[in-house]
């Protein structure tokens, strides 16, 4: 995050004769010696107000002062999809990616979700969230539309063995996302396969590391793409399944289940 404050003081402008109490140009004197002339515009005294930081006047477009906000990453602006990862899977300057759950149209304060209050202040009280009941089916008509996300939430129960998420084209399994905690008693993996006429296809296990921890909430992305499935758990890039067979048109439903607690599963 990039912020900028630059505080031009009288005496950094004018010197130490300005700090030693020296007058400058305070406006044309008045017929009197010693009575106040005219007022000047110097900020800080009557008259025209100049547009020093700080002093009021006409606001520029200082970052972190009012006026135009640019795009610097964790500043108001154009946001860009995801950090690290190329087009619009990755978080650079430009359009805002498809992220589910994160707030939409964003209100006047930045990160804050519809209008809010005074920054510091809390916002309307929003519904407390329910758990949904496991194994939970989402229906998807019509097929996965292409770039379009999957976001789950979820809490992951203490005494946790192992949970599922499974991408359906009607009877067939075209992504089988499994995260074990005990396979074999102590080992942890999470295997990703497709199932088509009841057959299991090849393991694929390869992970850069175990990002799922017992009792602990996560966010699980998932982007269909036209060639694979783009996997994502709490905001970093995971992993990635290439279409097998059935395209993303043809997938009817997403199950999950196992030993988790479900809050929020949504498709945008």
């Amino acid at each position: 995050m990039a912020t900028f404050s630059d505080e031009l003081s009288l005496e950094d402008a004018f010197g130490d004769d300005f700090a030693s109490g020296t007058k400058l140009n305070q406006g044309q004197p008045g017929p009197l010696s010693g009575q106040p002339g005219q007022p000047g515009h110097w900020p800080g005294q009557p008259g025209q107000q100049g547009p020093w930081p700080g002093q009021p006047g006409p606001q520029g477009p200082w970052p972190g002062q009012p006026g135009q906000q640019g795009p610097w990453p964790g500043q108001p602006g154009q946001q860009g999809p995801w950090p690290g990862q190329p087009g619009p899977w990755a978080a650079q300057p430009g359009q805002p990616g498809p992220w589910p759950g994160q707030p939409g149209k964003p209100g006047p304060w930045a990160g804050q979700p519809g209008q809010q209050g005074p920054p510091g202040q809390p916002g309307p009280p929003g519904p407390t969230p329910r758990a949904l009941t496991l194994p939970f089916n989402f229906p998807i008509q019509g097929g996965w539309p292409p770039m379009k996300m999957l976001t789950i939430e979820a809490s992951i129960k203490p005494n946790v063995d192992k949970f599922a998420i499974d991408v359906c084209a009607g009877h067939d399994t075209a992504f089988h996302f499994n995260v074990r905690f005990k396979e074999d008693g102590y080992q942890q993996a999470i295997v990703r396969n497709s199932k088509f006429n009841n057959v299991w296809g090849s393991e694929e296990r390869a992970i850069p590391n175990f990002p799922f921890k017992k009792g602990e909430k996560f966010e699980l992305l998932i982007l269909g793409e036209p060639h694979q499935y783009r996997v994502a758990v709490n905001k970093q890039h995971f992993t990635q399944f290439a279409h097998r067979s059935h395209k993303l048109s043809q997938v009817t439903n997403v199950n999950i289940y196992g030993d988790i607690t479900l809050h929020k599963m949504v498709m945008m």
